[in-house]
């Protein structure tokens, strides 16, 4: 099987787990159909992806020398004919092509699984279920997403979407976190979260509770200080109505704060439904990072 890494640099393993070489284009071209496996991606879509509204005459007959590139990469990869990934693998569909999980692994497949498992979990109060299934979702990222290829329009529009999914799944298993009690040990995370995202008014909500747990009710409130000074320097804005009545509940030791509570953390819609992969993805190198893990 054929494993392709996406979240991080883009990576393509053959069968012995060896990484394969592309050229950028061809690449480029995997990556828009690797981020939509199981999906038909049609010629249109991959000249926007390279040339963007001003393709060649040649655009058509471009995209499919390189779509030929892919298939022959793919063959050598897994030890099969060209024939056999056009008609399996790569497939053609009318004025489109498929790339197919059946003989591929694909890490944003198995993310997206695991992120919709772990929310689910999540959101029906199975805490530590739901915060071990995220746990190993995030671990899959090995940095920013396709950080290696350059991205046109439909690839930056993928990797926007990937990086919101990314910071959701981090707040939901933060949430679970700290409703089973674990808030000793995110304040070092959310620490460098709300650093990392110094707008984020939820991760700021997160350690300001956590950091109250854990007897820190001074440092907790700075914490709204600070990010109520930078909305209003940078945005015009006061905090969120949710972060005043936390800070008004920290200030007054409202004792609901010591146990875990209703507070709800971010909601995404599937606006690109996971493919259903033949078999689990299996890691072919040590991830070099985790992502909130």
């Amino acid at each position: 099987m054929v494993q392709i890494h996406v979240l991080g640099p883009m990576v393509v393993f053959d069968e012995r787990s060896e990484p394969v070489v592309l050229a950028p284009k061809p690449r480029r071209i995997l990556a828009l159909l690797s981020v939509n496996a199981d999906r038909a991606v049609s010629v249109n879509a991959l000249v926007q992806e390279l040339w963007g509204s001003e393709p060649p005459r040649t655009a058509t007959a471009t995209i499919q020398t390189y779509i030929g590139q892919v298939r022959r990469t793919l063959a050598d990869a897994l030890d099969v004919s060209v024939a056999e990934i056009a008609r399996e693998i790569l497939v053609t569909e009318g004025s489109s092509y498929v790339l197919s999980t059946a003989r591929v692994a694909l890490d944003v497949t198995e993310y997206e699984l695991l992120a919709e498992e772990g929310t689910a979990a999540v959101e029906r109060s199975e805490f530590t279920r739901g915060a071990d299934v995220l746990r190993r979702a995030l671990s899959l990222w090995r940095g920013p997403a396709l950080v290696n290829v350059e991205a046109g329009e439909l690839l930056s529009a993928r990797v926007v979407h990937l990086e919101e999914s990314l910071l959701c799944a981090a707040e939901h298993r933060i949430y679970a976190d700290l409703q089973r009690g674990a808030h000793r040990t995110l304040v070092p995370e959310l620490s460098e979260l709300t650093a990392r995202y110094p707008l984020h008014e939820n991760f700021h909500r997160h350690l300001m509770l956590a950091l109250y747990r854990c007897g820190r009710k001074a440092e907790a409130l700075a914490v709204m200080r600070r990010l109520r000074t930078r909305l209003v320097e940078e945005l015009g804005l006061e905090p969120s109505p949710f972060l005043v009545q936390m800070e008004q509940d920290i200030l007054r030791g409202e004792p609901s704060l010591d146990r875990p509570q209703a507070l709800t953390p971010c909601r995404q819609e599937a606006a690109w439904p996971a493919a259903r992969p033949a078999g689990r993805f299996r890691s072919a190198r040590p991830t070099a990072m985790q992502a909130t893990g």
